[in-house]
């Protein structure tokens, strides 16, 4: 009898079963998407359980797989031209072999392959002790697979597994480009609203400002599940009152959604500019959507299941058939291939689930860092249209723009790329926005 109960966000689970015998690692993999886990596994004995034991082994297997979560993390990178030099440079096999151990493909898939070196071997040293007589009278041959069986199917498994990394990745691609859609289609409302809304209706401004860097970090949260974290990935985003009125909201993207349609529509825009804003907040709809699917709905689980049996079916029957074509070589050559078609597969579901290995986190700050600038900008652009127009034609091989200052002054030469010097952000204050987190 195993009783089963669970914490967290997740209703409680509590299944019964008579069963003397009980997988604790299939209890594990039943448990996996529930946050706090606690079972014991109980004998029947007559009319009263009693209880066995709780198994320690499942404390330590949920701990090595939150130390896979955790190096998912570590992986989330955002690649500069230096990055890109490194990675096609000649002494990337090298490197890559000193990594080895650090490889999260061969953690993944080191059960296995151990699995399948263990049964290469022990048929190996069963013919081996057969073939010198070293088994007593009566012993039964080693049964023996014919390698065309083998080479025949290895063209199905083939296709099994690039069908299953390419639909992974594909899922991985759209990911990131409807997540960087998000953050996109907010630069081009914050453009819009800077230019369109009334030059005296800051405080609107820098709301929207606010609420589209809001709408980038919640949906990172919603995506990611790392609720615990909502309060600090938030801090200096918005005001305390709205950040209160966000934490007890469900669905916080569609939340932010709908604060930014609101500062649009009271901006008292005319139809047509309306319209055209409206369009892109219909897009980060179908973003937060499209994201939404992705993590809702995984590779067909017949095809993850089946491709997965017949691959360990097809490496567990290998051993039988090389014992006559390589003999002892037969151990290392079934690691390798073992290693190599496991790996493939491991990739596979390695990625489908790419929002915890996007670095969302940077493409969130960087709009964060793009909207404030470019609210700076845009104040300095309206000093510069009422001091006396737009900028003028810098002067020839100064690098400069030569602004006409005010009346009775000397003119005033803007660098152009002054605003990303750190200096502006005491103007973005002044405007309302919040400054970027540390």
């Amino acid at each position: 009898l195993m009783q089963a109960s669970t914490s967290g966000r997740c209703p409680t689970w509590t299944p019964r079963t008579r069963a003397t015998h009980v997988s604790p690692r299939f209890l594990c993999s039943q448990l996996l998407p529930q946050r706090a886990i606690s079972f014991h596994v109980l004998k029947d004995c007559g009319q009263h359980p009693v209880q066995l034991e709780c198994y320690a082994s499942h404390s330590t297997y949920t701990n090595w797989l939150d130390e896979r979560e955790k190096e998912r993390k570590q992986r989330r990178e955002i690649f500069t031209l230096e990055d890109w030099k490194r990675h096609r440079s000649n002494s990337r096999f090298l490197r890559h072999l000193s990594t080895i151990k650090e490889s999260g493909v061969i953690k993944g898939v080191v059960r296995p392959v151990c699995f399948v070196i263990a049964l290469t071997t022990v048929v190996a040293l069963y013919n081996h002790l057969f073939t010198s007589g070293a088994l007593p009278p009566g012993f039964p041959a080693a049964p023996a697979i014919a390698i065309e069986p083998i080479q025949l199917t290895s063209f199905a498994l083939s296709l099994l597994l690039v069908f299953r990394t390419n639909a992974s990745y594909a899922r991985w691609d759209e990911a990131r480009r409807k997540y960087g859609s998000i953050t996109t289609t907010g630069r081009d409302i914050a453009r819009q609203a800077f230019a369109w809304f009334p030059s005296r209706d800051m405080e609107d401004k820098a709301a929207i400002a606010r609420w589209l860097v809001a709408l980038a970090k919640s949906s990172m949260v919603h995506f990611q599940g790392t609720e615990q974290e909502f309060q600090n990935i938030m801090k200096g985003v918005l005001r305390p009152e709205e950040l209160e009125w966000l934490t007890r909201i469900r669905h916080r993207p569609n939340f932010c959604i709908q604060m930014i349609t609101k500062i649009i529509a009271r901006a008292g825009l005319p139809t047509e500019l309306v319209l055209r804003m409206d369009e892109n907040i219909s897009t980060l709809i179908e973003s937060v959507a499209a994201c939404e699917r992705i993590i809702n709905t995984p590779v067909p689980l017949s095809y993850t299941r089946h491709t997965a049996r017949f691959l360990m079916a097809w490496l567990a029957c290998m051993p039988f058939s090389l014992w006559n074509y390589c003999g002892w070589a037969m151990v290392p050559i079934a690691a390798l291939i073992s290693f190599v078609l496991l790996g493939i597969e491991e990739i596979g579901v390695y990625i489908e689930e790419p929002f915890s290995l996007l670095p969302l986190d940077n493409l969130a700050d960087k709009l964060q860092r793009i909207v404030q600038d470019m609210m700076v900008e845009h104040q300095e652009i309206e000093q510069c249209l009422v001091n006396g127009g737009p900028a003028a034609p810098a002067a020839a091989g100064s690098g400069q723009a030569v602004v006409p200052a005010a009346a009775g002054s000397s003119t005033v030469a803007v660098g152009a790329s002054s605003h990303f010097a750190g200096e502006p952000s005491g103007q973005a204050e002044q405007l309302g926005f919040m400054p970027a987190a540390p």
